[in-house]
């Protein structure tokens, strides 16, 4: 499928589900999607949607990063930089692992039961265990040859 197919499959999808018409969707879709792209770009960094998730931008520090590959066995140093980061609620990974759709949920809209959603806060940069992490790099691998 191109990509716009996969735009017109989408939208056919939220007008069947929805009942809103066509027009509409093709019109509102593309904005909210332009909005969410420039909170986490300019604005809070931090998309929380009730009942769905929360997209947020997170710092990842200075690290230093193991390679052995061939006969050469070297600790390199990666730069700072920044990540997406999305984590769905609990309830929406629940409905994902059980592979059933839960009408009664709608995103934007708190249900009662839901736990409170997460915040910018708790989603941070968690370093794997160890000071440094190896990666070994076969032959095939390096993008240099």
């Amino acid at each position: 499928m191109r990509p716009r197919d996969y735009e017109k499959h989408f939208i056919s999808a939220v007008v069947k589900r929805s009942g809103i018409c066509r027009a509409t969707v093709e019109q509102v879709l593309p904005a909210v999607f332009d909005e969410i792209r420039c909170q986490l770009s300019e604005g809070s960094r931090c998309v929380p949607i009730e009942s769905f998730g929360t997209f947020a931008v997170i710092d990842v520090p200075e690290r230093k990063r193991r390679y052995n590959y061939k006969d050469i066995d070297e600790i390199r140093t990666l730069a700072p930089t920044q990540r997406l980061k999305f984590a769905p609620t609990k309830n929406m990974r629940r409905e994902i692992l059980e592979q059933r759709f839960d009408p009664s949920r709608r995103s934007f809209t708190k249900h009662p039961s839901d736990p409170p959603i997460r915040k910018r806060k708790s989603l941070v940069y968690q370093p794997r265990r160890g000071e440094i992490h190896t990666c070994i790099v076969t032959a095939g691998d390096r993008q240099d040859e």
